[in-house]
């Protein structure tokens, strides 16, 4: 995908928190599982220490090491309930508990020296592979924790004891199998969940937004009207719809192309956001009508809003190839009352009210109480 990165992450930033944001609830569930079985499973393996090691200062300092990183594993358990959002300290956490492990096991490694054997390097090569398979989204952390968890490994095995050179080598391919094979798997399994997740962005985004002007779509705006009135009515605040028309549109279509008026319809959205607030919605529900609600505005202020939009239109002429023509719209303004029982109640008065301004000669702001 052209839109991953070599570390196969959106180059779009924004994109990438989107994407780690929805992967987070699933990553929450990977990462308690790994802590919970790595943790356990640690602790039981003292069992097998005092098999192999018999009670003495060996066996102290390895089950020491197994407690302290089963602890480890419990507190990341934790900070996963008590910080729910994605953050780097989760990535943070992941390392810190997969390099403990890591220390771990090369302490197993130097005290069992002798005892040593083709079962010990196996659960560790696995315990690496497992660690890209269960990691954040995010190649670095995986890398520190796997990666470099095994060169110490190595490193000790070659250093730090009586390894025979044949042993060696067999742990140096387990061990390259298993970063291998974990970093083959990681890329797969992200650019799987990245093409996943571009694949429904942009689906949800030809679904909630026009296509053309990139304003909201019809089933978006009314979704986001019917939340506001919800949210109104329960905590009286104020909120007032308006229904915008574009004069006579059929006139540009006929007269300068339909081109020339899909480009009015863009530049027209393009100065109504330019005026409008981050909390105000605005949709298109037909060929040139647009509807907004004004959440936070009684009527007296939507009144000054929708007034400030008929002259960011009126005043400036549009740009066709050719020429530039003057463009005015219509705006019908209706308030939340009681009387409004549905959203369809308060966008019926809008438009009744944008029929009014039509009728007293286009090119106006009017309501119900002029």
């Amino acid at each position: 995908m052209t839109e991953l990165n070599h570390l196969c992450e959106f180059k779009n930033a924004k994109l990438e928190k989107q994407f780690k944001d929805y992967q987070w609830p699933y990553l929450q569930e990977r990462l308690r599982f790994i802590y919970l079985i790595t943790a356990t499973v640690y602790l039981l393996a003292g069992f097998g220490d005092y098999y192999d090691l018999g009670p003495g200062l060996k066996f102290t300092l390895i089950l020491s090491a197994r407690a302290f990183a089963g602890l480890v594993g419990i507190a990341a358990i934790g900070l996963l309930y008590f910080n729910r959002k994605a953050s780097p300290m989760h990535s943070m956490a992941l390392t810190t508990y997969m390099s403990i492990v890591m220390i771990t096991e090369i302490l197993e490694l130097v005290m069992k020296a002798p005892l040593a054997g083709t079962l010990n390097i196996t659960a560790t090569s696995f315990i690496v592979f497992a660690y890209y398979l269960f990691s954040p989204p995010s190649l670095i952390a995986p890398l520190i924790g796997g990666l470099g968890g095994s060169v110490l490994y190595l490193c000790a095995g070659v250093f730090m004891t009586q390894t025979p050179f044949s042993s060696m080598i067999t742990t140096i391919l387990c061990f390259c199998l298993a970063n291998i094979s974990g970093i083959y798997f990681y890329f797969h399994m992200e650019t799987s969940r990245r093409r996943e997740f571009s694949a429904i962005a942009k689906l949800k985004a030809l679904v909630e937004t026009d296509e053309l002007t990139l304003a909201l779509s019809r089933r978006k705006i009314e979704e986001m009207g019917d939340f506001l009135m919800k949210s109104a009515k329960r905590f009286h605040t104020p909120l007032t719809a308006l229904m915008v028309d574009i004069d006579h549109f059929k006139q540009v279509n006929d007269r300068f192309g339909h081109p020339a008026g899909d480009r009015v319809l863009v530049e027209l959205v393009h100065r109504c956001k330019r005026r409008l607030r981050e909390v105000d919605g605005l949709g298109r529900v037909g060929g040139e009508e647009f509807l907004i609600f004004l959440p936070q505005c009684n009527l007296s202020q939507a009144l000054i809003a929708a007034e400030r939009l008929r002259k960011t239109i009126c005043d400036t002429p549009f740009q066709t190839e050719n020429e530039k023509m003057q463009v005015t719209i219509s705006i019908g303004a209706a308030e939340l009352n009681d009387h409004h029982q549905e959203l369809s109640c308060l966008v019926r008065d809008a438009d009744l009210q944008l029929y009014q301004a039509k009728e007293k000669g286009r090119n106006r702001v009017y309501h119900a109480a002029a």
